[in-house]
């Protein structure tokens, strides 16, 4: 079964259809001071509401397996079959949306968003999407009194063979902006 353009989305979120869905993967994470991990990933991203924003909730837990298991050339959900959740790692909820002030740039939209975690801390966005497509910065951070140290992230993530690839870059505990987790994402309806 093929991906389909889903119904009843709102002209505005068009161009950020390709997103809308159920998604489940694996990847590693790794940063100065943490030791490469492997991860499973969920994420479900809907236009439900049907506001000119789509809606995004991810799940992240660390896995029982080696990272050295993660195979990024093995489809995303192939890879979540084979391996065991254990303890959550990260949680956040976000709203994307085309920014309303600002044209198309040649075939990019603008987008912004918001996020926030649990672990304390929060984010504006800003970026593009163009086709399947995606890079946000992060251009606000807030955190609270005792939430990790973060200066700055950005988000980079496209469609290859079906599959959502991205990158979590941050800038944290006083260290340079760097990838902090990869992965790869399947569509859970089509696992």
């Amino acid at each position: 079964m093929a991906f389909q353009f889903p119904e009843n989305i709102v002209p505005e979120c068009y161009p950020m259809a390709w997103l809308i869905g159920s998604w489940k993967g694996a990847g590693v994470m790794e940063y100065e001071g943490i030791e490469a991990q492997g991860f499973l990933h969920e994420l479900h991203i809907d236009n439900d509401t049907l506001g000119p924003y789509l809606r995004l909730r991810s799940t992240t837990w660390l896995i029982e397996e080696d990272a050295g298991i993660i195979d990024k050339e093995i489809s995303g959900g192939a890879m979540y079959a084979k391996l065991t959740k254990s303890d959550v790692w990260s949680d956040f909820s976000a709203y994307l949306r085309p920014n309303p002030t600002v044209e198309k740039q040649g075939e990019a939209t603008v987008l912004e968003g918001m996020s926030i975690s649990p672990s304390g801390y929060s984010a504006t966005w800003a970026g593009i999407i163009q086709g399947p497509q995606i890079h946000m910065q992060a251009d606000a951070i807030a955190c609270t009194p005792n939430s990790p140290d973060y200066q700055g992230a950005r988000i980079m993530g496209g469609l290859v063979e079906s599959d959502l690839f991205f990158a979590y870059d941050m800038a944290a505990f006083g260290q340079e902006m760097a990838t902090y987790m990869s992965g790869r994402l399947s569509r859970a309806d089509l696992m």
